[in-house]
């Protein structure tokens, strides 16, 4: 790419065409959608940060940059403002190239704004970013920089210390929660409940509740078939078939791990365990010698799945600690519900109801209640499962609270046991059930869900 074809992906740097108009363009096919997550407030851009997005491939990187650009246009922000796709450049030498030639562009601008969309396209770019940081005007500009790899970014991203300006630097966009696709759907939805408050439920709040949970039905069948992906969300609500998308995440799911030197076809056998021990505990041994691996080589493709926002690692946690006892049996999740959809169009499995639904409930839990996710979904941190060695199990622990899914029409006594004679008190989630009498909580799924 060259100067002038920058100039094409930067088109308010013309005086010709006013500021409604570049951002119309620029926001059409986001504005058209019926579906349209909230990026506002996600990043501050008074400051010289550098900040790194992740988040997996169509999650909304892109267009959380555009309407950040958008907003920089509708304050009169125009040369000060650099977008640039690296999809379409080859080097971090060209890369180091276009930077300098935008800073002579630009140079009469007091502060600068690089938008630099899937950087890790690029071998070596942070030398290219650490360079112009250094030595340049830019040390007081803002960049943003996003990319599909946890892998790749992290790696290459902690090459920039010191270079990052005073802010929270690593941002990760992930699937929507049912909570955050209720903020786009109910005007009135009540404020966010930690799980201390909702273990403080009483039955005078029984009545409140329950016609709360009767309002969200409709939106959570909706949900449930969808997941938290905002494409397929959209494609969902509009009528639009999903085949378009099921392709586009194939070809996204073996293009990633063929680009770090992996087989296609130990991909497969690595996601078709996985789709048939959703929820299952597994040993890296016995999962690595089940699909004729060798331990490392299964190791290495579940932390570059997670790493790619893919795979979500669920390990059980010490509950003396609260920390993950390394050495236990782990639980793998796939990060969206439609990763599944696609492979079961795919590979032809076919999983049944009560997995999709315990994979949806785990990851919501993890993207709710969860730290770290920045680093990849591998690697995560406050939330975590238990079992003993008696073989009793609570399928969440966060924060010390026992939360079990029990996706069926009654709860019985005995489906309260394992938290009652280990934890006291907990919660369980029901497929419509709502009981806040005593130590246990139970309460319907999609009430739990819009709560956290």
């Amino acid at each position: 790419m060259n100067f002038s074809t920058l100039a094409i992906y930067n088109p308010w740097w013309r005086a010709d065409k006013g500021a409604e108009e570049l951002c119309d363009s620029l926001l059409k096919g986001f504005e058209d959608k019926m579906y349209k997550r909230e990026y506002a407030g996600r990043l501050d851009l008074s400051g010289n940060g550098v900040y790194v997005v992740r988040g997996m491939r169509q999650i909304g990187k892109s267009t959380l940059m555009k309407t950040l650009i958008a907003s920089l246009i509708q304050q009169n922000q125009r040369r000060s403002v650099l977008y640039l796709p690296l999809d379409t450049v080859s080097s971090f030498e060209q890369l180091r190239e276009l930077l300098i030639r935008y800073l002579q562009f630009a140079e009469t601008e007091k502060k600068r704004y690089l938008f630099i969309d899937e950087i890790s396209m690029v071998n070596q770019w942070q030398r290219a970013i650490k360079e112009l940081r250094d030595n340049t005007a830019m040390s007081e500009d803002v960049f943003v920089l996003s990319g599909s790899s946890a892998w790749d970014l992290k790696r290459d991203s902690e090459r920039l210390p010191g270079r990052k300006g005073n802010v929270q630097s690593d941002h990760v966009l992930l699937p929507v929660t049912f909570r955050e696709y209720l903020t786009q759907r109910i005007p009135d939805l009540p404020h966010r409940r930690n799980l201390q408050e909702i273990l403080a439920l009483a039955e005078r709040d029984a009545l409140e509740w329950s016609l709360f949970g009767e309002k969200l039905l409709v939106e959570w069948e909706c949900f449930r078939q969808t997941g938290g992906i905002p494409s397929v969300i959209e494609s969902h609500i509009s009528g639009k078939s999903a085949l378009a998308l099921v392709n586009d995440f194939w070809e996204i799911l073996i293009g990633d791990i063929e680009r770090v030197g992996l087989s296609r076809v130990k991909l497969v056998k690595t996601l078709d365990y996985t789709m048939n021990r959703i929820s299952t505990r597994f040993s890296w041994n016995a999962a690595a010698a089940e699909i004729e691996v060798d331990t490392k080589t299964f190791q290495k493709y579940v932390e570059v799945l997670g790493a790619n926002f893919v795979l979500l690692t669920l390990k059980a946690l010490d509950t003396n600690t609260g920390q993950p006892s390394e050495k236990k049996q782990k639980k793998l999740y796939f990060a969206d519900r439609f990763f599944l959809e696609v492979l079961q169009q795919k590979m032809g499995n076919l999983i049944g109801e009560p997995a999709l639904i315990e994979q949806q409930f785990v990851v919501n839990c993890v993207y709710a209640f969860g730290r770290f996710l920045e680093n990849g979904l591998d690697a995560i941190s406050g939330v975590g499962y238990w079992y003993s060695k008696q073989g009793s199990e609570v399928d969440l622990l966060i924060d010390s609270v026992p939360i079990e899914l029990k996706y069926q029409n009654h709860i019985q006594r005995s489906d309260l046991s394992v938290i009652s004679k280990t934890f006291k008190r907990g919660i369980i989630v029901s497929k419509q059930t709502l009981n806040v009498e005593h130590e246990i909580k139970i309460i319907p799924i999609h009430l739990f869900l819009a709560m956290v």
